[in-house]
C-alpha cells in the first residue's frame, strides 16, 4: 500500500454508488457529488494495493497490501521464465510514471509546460505537469481525505490554480478538521507553486488542514451532494484570478497574489474562460444548458462586449488566446476541431470583432475517412486547448469531452495529451487509454488486442511497453448515438471484451463490472468503429432509454433494421419468467453461443441461431438450454466453455467452502473442470481450491481463463497470476508484475480481468500472451512467456490444491 493512498479502489467507489451488493446498477449511480460519493472517498482504504519485488521470485516481498503469508506462498511455487510488458499507456510505471486516465482541463504556460486537472485518476494523478512530452510530476493532495481533483486549471508566472472538490468524510470527522458534513460538497481552488505543483502557497483565509498537508485551498461554494456545481472555469494573470461560480451564476474575482476578494459580476452558468491580451475575458456562458452555449466577450469588470459567431453545430468546451491574440475554441461537436478566431482588422483592439479565420485538425476528427482510426490531427472528445510562446498548440482529449453535469468524476474512456508544432507536425502524443478494461489478443497480421472500446496492434519483436500501437476507437457517438454504451450508467461501460470470429463475422461482446448486461457489436470493413447489434438485459432498465422495452422482465434487443431500431419488434422477451436470475458469469464460446452462470439456478446457454439480413447474430429465449449447477457447486461465479472439446470450467462456491460476502464480486473458492459437458453426463475431472479469504488476509481470485495447456487465475489485490495445468489441475507457478511496471499493480476489479492466448504459428509459436486488467496506472498488463520443454505433468504436485475426480 502506498503510504498516503487514502481513497477507495474503483470497485469500492462503484459499490458505494449503489452497486456494492452486486444487485445491479439501479438508480444509485449518479452525480460525482452524490452522498454515496461522499461515503466512498470518506473511507480510508488504499486505492493502490501493490506488490513489490526485489527477489528472484517475482512478487515475493511483503508489503502493507500483500501479507507475508501470501509472499511466502508465492515464493514457494516455481516461477516461469517470462517478461512483463503492458498495453495502453505511454509509461508502464517502471520508473513510477504513468499517463493519467482522464484530462478534463489544461493550462499551458508560455514556456510550454502543460498543467492538467481531472476529478479522478485511480493512481492519484489527477493533477499533472508535462514538459516536451515528458511527465514532470503529479501534484498530489487530490486523492484522499475527501479531496479530489477538478474540472478547471489556470497558470500565471508564479502559481498554478487548480479547481478541486471536497466530499464528506462524515459528520464525526467534520468536528475535527475542515471537511463537508454528510450530504454536502465543497468546491474551491488550490494555489500551488509553479516551481513545484506539490507545494501549496499559503494565504490568509485558506482552510486549515491538519499538520502534514501542503494544500493551500480557497473555499468557493458549498452545495448539496445531490447536485453538481463544481468549478468549470478558471483564468489568471499576475494580478487577478477569475473563478466561474455556477452555483451563484457569477464570476468571482480574486487578487492573484493575496487570494483576497476583488470583485464579482453576473454570468449565467459560466464555464471555461480565457484572458485576452488586453485583459478582457472570453467566457463560455450557459454552459449547463445544451444547445444554448455561447462564447461571450466581457471586460474585466464584467461588462458585456459581444459574442462570437459560432458555426452551426459547434459545441465549445474550452478557450485559449495565443501569443498572436488569436482566440482558440475547442469544438467538441461533430467537427472535432480547434476553431481559430482573429481580429477583423489589424487596427481592432484585441478581443473585439473576432472572426473565424481558420481551423486546426481534420474535420470530423477520428471519425473522418476510416472512422475510428486514430492519428495526428484526428481529435476525439476534446476537453482542452492552449498554446505556448513558440506557437506550439496543445490539445487534450478523453473520447467524450468534458464530463456532463451531474455525472461521475470521469468519462472513464482514457485520455490523450498532444502537442503540434506551428506547421501542424505532431510533437508528441501521451496516452492513458485503459480503465476498468479487459483486453483480448486476436490473431492477425499484425495481431491485435481489443479492449472494450479500443483496438491495438502488436509488434512482438519490440521491447516491453513498445509492442503496442493505438489502432482503433470502436465507439462512435455521432453515427451510433443509440449505442448502449452511451446510455447505460458507469458500471455498464464497454469494459470486458470477447471477440469472436463466427461464420465470417467478427463480433465484439462486452460485459460490465457488475455483469448486468451483455452488449453485442458487429464490424464493417471500412471502419474501426463497432456497430451496435444487440443487448442482453437482465431486467427492465429504469428511465426513458431504450424506448419500447418490455415493461418488466429480462429481454434481448436486436437492431433488426441496422439503423438503431428500438421498435417493440426488436425485443425478444422471456415468456417463462420475469427478471433473469442473479448472475456473475458471462461467456461467449467460439461458436457464438452465449453462456450465463447464475448464482443459484445453474447455467443457461443461448445458442446462436444464425445471422439476420443486417448481419446481427440472433438469440432467442425459446432456444435457451438450461443446465443444473454441477456438484459440488451451489453458487456459480465464473465459467468458460470450450466448444472444441466440449469442456466446461466453472468457479464458485460449495457447501463445504461457502460464499464469502467480503469477496462479493470474486471468482469463489473452487475451480473445476468438467469433460463431455453437453453429453448429459458431464465428468468432473478435478477441483482446484482457490483462495477466498476476507479480512485480515484479503486473498482471493477475481477471474480465470483458459488457453492451450494452462488455466490462469488472477488474484484480486496483487494481480499475481496462478498458472495451473489444464489437464490435471496441478499448480505450476506464478506470473507477477515485474520491474518493467514497477513490480506493482492495482486491484483487478472486474469479473473478467484476464485473458490468455497461445501463439500457434510464426516466429513466436508456442509463446503465451496473458493480459490482465490494471486500473491503477491506466493500462493492461501483458505477460509473455514460453513454457519449458518439460511436460506440465512433471511439475511439482500440490495435493492440497487439487482434488482429482476418482
Amino acid at each position: 500500500m502506498f503510504a498516503l493512498a487514502l481513497a477507495l479502489p474503483f470497485i469500492a467507489l462503484l459499490a458505494a454508488w449503489g452497486g456494492g451488493d452486486g444487485g445491479g446498477l439501479g438508480s444509485g449511480l449518479g452525480s460525482v457529488m452524490s452522498g454515496a460519493m461522499n461515503s466512498a472517498v470518506a473511507h480510508q482504504a488504499s486505492s493502490l494495493e501493490s506488490t513489490t519485488s526485489d527477489t528472484a521470485v517475482p512478487g515475493a516481498v511483503a508489503s502493507a497490501g500483500r501479507p507475508a503469508d501470501e509472499v511466502r506462498a508465492a515464493a514457494a511455487h516455481p516461477s516461469f521464465s517470462y517478461r512483463t510488458s503492458w498495453i495502453g499507456n505511454t509509461w508502464g510505471y517502471g520508473d513510477h510514471r504513468w499517463m493519467q486516465i482522464d484530462v478534463q482541463a489544461i493550462a499551458v504556460a508560455a514556456d510550454g509546460d502543460v498543467f492538467t486537472n481531472a476529478p479522478w485518476d485511480e493512481g492519484g494523478g489527477e493533477l499533472g505537469q508535462y514538459r516536451n512530452g515528458e511527465l514532470v510530476r503529479h501534484g498530489g493532495e487530490s486523492h484522499g481525505w475527501g479531496m479530489m481533483g477538478g474540472d478547471a486549471i489556470a497558470v500565471n508566472d508564479e502559481y498554478v490554480y487548480a479547481a478541486q472538490t471536497m466530499v464528506s468524510l462524515g459528520n464525526e470527522e467534520a468536528k475535527h478538521r475542515p471537511t463537508p458534513r454528510e450530504g454536502e460538497v465543497w468546491s474551491g481552488v488550490s494555489r500551488r507553486s509553479r516551481a513545484d505543483i506539490r507545494d501549496g502557497v499559503p494565504f490568509a483565509g485558506q482552510l486549515r488542514f491538519p499538520a502534514g498537508s501542503r494544500l493551500a485551498f480557497l473555499l468557493i461554494s458549498r452545495y448539496s451532494a445531490k447536485t453538481d456545481y463544481a468549478i468549470r472555469g478558471l483564468a489568471a494573470d499576475n494580478t487577478r484570478l477569475f473563478v466561474a461560480n455556477q452555483l451563484d451564476n457569477s464570476v468571482q474575482v480574486f487578487d492573484a497574489q493575496t487570494m483576497q476578494p476583488a470583485g464579482a459580476f453576473a454570468v449565467h452558468e459560466p464555464g471555461r474562460m480565457a484572458l485576452a491580451r488586453d485583459g478582457s475575458l472570453w467566457i463560455i456562458e450557459n454552459s449547463r444548458t445544451d444547445d444554448a452555449r455561447r462564447v461571450a466577450h466581457r471586460s474585466r469588470d464584467g461588462a458585456y462586449l459581444g459574442e462570437l459567431a459560432l458555426p452551426g453545430g459547434t459545441v465549445p468546451v474550452d478557450l485559449s488566446v495565443d501569443t498572436q491574440g488569436r482566440l482558440l475554441v475547442a469544438d467538441n461537436g461533430a467537427r472535432q476541431q480547434i476553431l481559430i478566431y482573429t481580429a477583423a482588422s489589424p487596427g481592432s483592439t484585441a478581443g473585439a470583432g473576432m472572426q473565424l479565420s481558420a481551423s486546426f485538425g481534420q474535420q470530423g476528427g477520428i471519425y473522418a475517412g476510416r472512422a475510428g482510426a486514430p492519428g495526428p490531427l484526428r481529435f476525439n472528445g476534446l476537453t482542452g486547448v492552449g498554446a505556448d510562446r513558440a506557437g506550439n498548440l496543445y490539445v487534450s482529449m478523453n473520447g467524450a469531452g468534458p464530463r456532463p453535469i451531474g455525472t461521475g468524476p470521469s468519462t472513464y474512456d482514457g485520455a490523450l495529451l498532444e502537442s503540434y508544432a506551428p506547421d501542424g507536425t505532431r510533437r508528441f502524443s501521451l496516452q492513458g487509454l485503459l480503465f476498468v478494461d479487459g483486453a483480448q489478443f486476436v490473431d492477425g497480421e499484425p495481431p491485435s488486442v481489443y479492449s472494450g472500446s479500443k483496438r491495438f496492434t502488436l509488434d512482438l519483436s519490440r521491447g516491453p511497453g513498445k509492442e503496442w500501437s493505438y489502432a482503433g476507437y470502436t465507439a462512435d457517438r455521432f453515427r451510433y448515438p443509440y449505442d448502449p454504451y452511451f446510455h447505460l450508467s458507469l458500471g455498464a461501460q464497454r469494459g470486458m471484451p470477447m471477440v469472436r470470429d463466427v461464420r465470417g463475422h467478427r463480433l465484439l461482446y462486452t460485459t460490465d463490472m457488475y455483469s448486468s448486461y451483455l452488449r453485442i457489436y458487429r464490424f464493417a470493413a471500412d471502419r474501426e468503429t463497432a456497430i451496435p447489434a444487440g443487448l442482453f438485459a437482465l431486467s427492465h432498465i429504469d428511465g426513458a432509454w431504450p424506448p419500447n422495452q418490455p415493461p418488466q422482465g429480462e429481454w434481448i434487443w436486436r437492431d433488426v433494421t441496422g439503423k438503431g431500431d428500438f421498435s417493440s419488434a426488436a425485443f425478444d422477451q422471456n415468456a417463462n419468467r420475469s427478471d433473469a436470475p442473479p448472475l456473475r458469469g458471462w461467456w461467449v464460446d467460439s461458436r457464438g453461443d452465449v453462456w450465463q452462470g447464475t448464482e443459484a439456478e445453474g447455467i443457461r446457454c443461448f445458442p446462436l441461431q444464425g445471422f439476420d439480413r443486417v448481419g446481427n447474430p440472433v438469440y432467442r429465449y425459446a432456444a435457451t438450454r438450461e443446465y443444473p449447477a454441477p456438484a459440488p457447486f451451489n453458487r456459480i461465479a465464473r465459467l468458460y466453455y470450450s466448444a472444441d472439446d466440449d469442456t466446461m470450467f466453472i468457479s464458485g462456491s460449495t457447501p463445504a467452502h461457502p460464499f464469502n460476502q467480503d469477496n462479493w464480486n470474486g471468482a469463489g473458492s473452487q475451480l473445476a473442470r468438467y469433460d463431455h459437458w453437453k453429453s448429459g453426463k458431464p465428468v468432473l475431472r478435478y477441483v482446484i481450491g482457490l483462495p477466498d479469504a476476507g479480512p485480515p488476509e484479503w486473498l482471493s481470485i477475481n477471474g480465470f481463463t483458459v488457453a492451450g495447456d494452462y488455466v490462469f487465475a488472477v488474484e484480486t489485490r496483487s494481480a499475481i497470476v496462478r498458472v495451473y495445468d489444464r489437464a490435471s489441475g496441478r499448480d505450476l507457478g506464478r506470473l507477477a508484475p515485474g520491474k518493467e511496471v514497477g513490480s506493482t499493480s492495482g486491484w483487478t476489479d472486474v469479473p473478467m480481468p484476464i485473458t490468455a492466448h497461445r501463439l500457434d504459428s510464426g516466429k513466436y509459436a508456442g509463446e503465451y500472451v496473458v493480459l490482465v486488467e490494471e486500473d491503477a496506472h491506466g493500462k493492461a498488463l501483458m505477460y509473455r512467456f514460453t513454457p519449458s520443454t518439460a511436460a506440465p505433468a512433471t511439475a511439482s504436485r500440490h495435493p492440497t490444491d487439487v482434488a482429482a475426480n476418482p
